[in-house]
């Protein structure tokens, strides 16, 4: 998991969130969509999506990107100094993921932390 800082505009920052989903089958398993919240030292971001299908080969590693759009209101102003000063942050995503496989839809649940 990572999350880039794209652009710093004046009310919003775009981010991009990358997840890596594994896939230990030996089938292609289908990453169908996944819905996730983000936080920012441990402040509610905001929620974003993954709405591609994406083929994930068995045994094998798909790093996906997601657009985030971060706006500078409410709870954010508490994280968003970081974010330009390019200080410190700890970004954790709490999601869910359905994985369409031959067997059926497998509902994989996600929680991952990385400190920048």
């Amino acid at each position: 998991m990572d999350v880039e800082v794209q652009t710093v505009g004046i009310t919003t920052a775009k981010l991009n969130v990358k997840l890596q989903f594994y896939n230990p089958n030996s089938v292609t398993a289908t990453l169908d969509r996944a819905h996730y919240t983000l936080y920012g030292n441990n402040t509610y971001v905001g929620d974003g999506e993954i709405t591609e299908r994406v083929n994930i080969a068995p045994g094998a590693t798909r790093t996906i990107t997601s657009p985030f759009d971060l706006s500078y209101s409410g709870a954010i102003q508490t994280i968003w100094t970081y974010i330009i000063s390019g200080g410190h942050i700890t970004w954790r995503v709490v999601g869910t993921a359905y994985i369409d496989t031959p067997l059926g839809t497998l509902t994989v649940p996600f929680n991952c932390t990385i400190s920048k």
